[in-house]
This record gives C-alpha cells, sequence and structure tokens, in this order.
C-alpha cells in the first residue's frame, strides 16, 4: 500500500463516526483528501529523506552524504574507505563530546578510537617498577624487540634513515602527515608518551591504510598536545 493510501485511509478514521461523515468511494470528500493525500505524501518523503541525509544510522545514507558531513566536520574524506567505517566516524564525531567527563584520560581516546571503526587499544607507558613504584620504557622495551616490522611501503629509504630511529614513523606528535612527525626526537624521557597496540601491548593492531590520515588526525584531536602517541600496528 502506497503512502498516500494509508494517509488516506488514516484521514477516514479520523473523522466521527456517522452518515454525514463518511468517505464514499470517488465522492467529493475522498476525492478532495486523495488529492491533499498526494502532497501529504510527498511533503512525507521529503521529511525522510533529510531525515535520512542528516543521521547516519540508515540504509540509505549515502557516500554522498557521508563527503558533505564530513566537510562540515572537519574530518579526512576519502572514498576508498567503506561506507559503514565513514558513518561510524561521523557518529562519533556528532555525538562528541559525549557525556565523559575525563576525555584527556587514555581510555577516553581507546573509545573514540573504537566507535571510530578503528580495533586498537590504547596503554599508559606507566609499569610496576620491583619493589615499589613505576617507571617508563622505550617502544623497543614495550612492545618487544623486532615484533614492530617497519613499514616499507609508507617509510621509503630514501625518506628515512634506516636505523636512526626504528620507530620513526610509528608516532603521532603533532602532524598528520607520518613524516613530518618522523623528525621529532623524543630524547631518553618516554614519561609523556603512550602506546596504541592491539590486544596487548605486545601485539600489533591492524589499521586500514586507506584511514591511516583519519586516524592519525583523530588522535591528534583528543590527545593531551604535550603527548607523544607510539604506534604498534601494521597499515594493511
Amino acid at each position: 500500500m502506497s503512502i498516500a493510501s494509508n494517509i488516506l485511509k488514516l484521514t477516514d478514521q479520523l473523522y466521527p463516526t456517522g452518515r454525514v461523515f463518511k468517505m464514499a468511494s470517488n465522492g467529493y470528500l475522498y476525492r478532495i483528501h486523495r488529492a491533499l493525500a498526494v502532497g501529504e505524501a510527498k511533503a512525507f518523503t521529503d521529511a525522510n529523506s533529510v531525515l535520512n541525509s542528516i543521521l547516519p544510522d540508515n540504509d540509505l545514507f549515502s557516500a554522498d552524504d557521508a563527503t558533505d558531513w564530513e566537510r562540515r566536520l572537519g574530518l579526512v574524506t576519502n572514498t576508498a574507505t567503506p561506507l559503514a567505517d565513514r558513518k561510524l566516524a561521523i557518529q562519533r564525531k556528532m555525538n562528541h563530546p559525549g557525556t565523559i567527563k575525563a576525555r584527556q584520560h587514555y581510555k577516553y581516546l581507546e573509545s573514540q578510537l573504537q566507535a571510530a571503526g578503528f580495533d586498537v587499544y590504547v596503554y599508559e607507558n606507566r609499569f610496576a617498577l620491583y619493589p615499589t613504584g613505576y617507571e617508563t620504557k622505550s617502544p623497543t622495551v614495550a612492545f618487544g624487540t623486532g615484533t614492530v616490522p617497519f613499514q616499507m611501503g609508507d617509510g621509503q629509504f630514501g625518506d628515512h634513515q634506516f636505523g636512526y630511529d626504528y620507530y620513526t614513523t610509528l608516532r603521532v606528535v603533532n602532524y598528520v602527515d607520518e613524516v613530518l612527525d618522523s623528525y621529532f626526537l623524543i630524547g631518553a624521557n618516554y614519561r609523556s608518551t603512550f602506546f596504541i597496540a592491539g590486544s596487548s601491548l605486545t601485539t600489533p593492531a591492524s589499521v586500514d591504510i586507506n584511514r591511516k590520515n583519519e586516524f592519525r588526525q583523530l588522535i591528534l584531536k583528543i590527545k593531551p598536545v604535550q603527548t607523544v602517541a607510539l604506534l604498534n600496528l601494521n597499515y594493511v
């Protein structure tokens, strides 16, 4: 049954009972409301299409709608990213900042990354030191030597001196462009660093290479500005 037919049927039900209000088939009252129902059905369809374009929670939210919202919200647009992941990122941005007050806590960053469709986990660079106290660790020690492969496709030998810093491309400091961040020297003090990895600190996470800039942008927008994210991940 069409929307116009449903509206016409509903209109008939809203009239009082009695012969004077009877909507006889093809009568004057019927034809008046049938004409009105056509306009009301169009208004209903137009309103639905507007909602479908506004809210990324339905199957009618298109790739063009996603592009428009990414432009409005200042998100990275990459048409190679699956629409489902783009919708998650848009929903996360629309809900930001949400109801969580501790927005500089590492678990908040983790929740926002996961809400945007990234299967990653955030870890503090804070490890128990026997018998009491805490210590920080370098990424080599924290991730385990040799557990994080250098991304040959992302960091070319000509761009980075291989051996200068094993983790030149695996950090987020100040820039979306990872090459610019690769020249940032952390030094020997890792107090202001934290880790992003897989289900465990020594397990590399997998991030869609098409969403690399989006991933780095989201970290930069949420992390405290003085901190450095050290990444144990593979771009796939």
